[in-house]
């Protein structure tokens, strides 16, 4: 129901108006539901985008950008899906499992071993890594690795 036909019956329910399509009263309301059209349109795209799991646009930029995530082109899904897991990375996952959500992150796919000979975690990356995105990852995972072991990337 439109903002126009909603204050028309909470008008003509009071008994007091009757608003019949040629009136004074029905022109000023057409005003007024015109400008409240554009509020609440304005209000419901913000809480659209105000969540992940709704956001189209703007909200899933501005989070892509702030968690250093570029996502052109990818499908809205997997954009959601990738901010979600990036900010679900906690002071509690510093296992393999925090290591696997911050490759989700990033829509990659490829497993870990570790190389115990020279001490360091190896991500075996199935897909292809521009520089950027290699010295991101790097960087981020680097956060989970022990001062005594290191982290490399190996395209497979």
């Amino acid at each position: 129901m439109s903002e126009l036909q909603m204050m028309k019956k909470q008008l003509e329910a009071t008994g007091l108006y009757n608003v019949k399509n040629d009136s004074v009263i029905l022109a000023e309301l057409s005003a007024y539901a015109e400008a409240l059209d554009i509020c609440f349109d304005a209000l419901h795209e913000l809480e659209r985008e105000c969540f992940v799991s709704t956001a189209e646009d703007y909200g899933l930029s501005i989070r892509e950008s702030m968690l250093t995530r570029n996502f052109t082109g990818a499908a809205l899904t997997q954009r959601r899906n990738a901010v979600i897991k990036a900010m679900s990375v906690c002071t509690e996952d510093y296992t393999l499992s925090g290591m696997e959500k911050v490759r989700d992150s990033f829509n990659l796919h490829g497993n870990f071993t570790f190389d115990s000979t020279n001490i360091k975690t190896v991500f075996n990356c199935t897909d292809t890594l521009s520089a950027a995105k290699r010295a991101l990852l790097t960087k981020q995972m680097g956060e989970f690795m022990p001062f005594w072991a290191d982290f490399e990337i190996r395209q497979s």
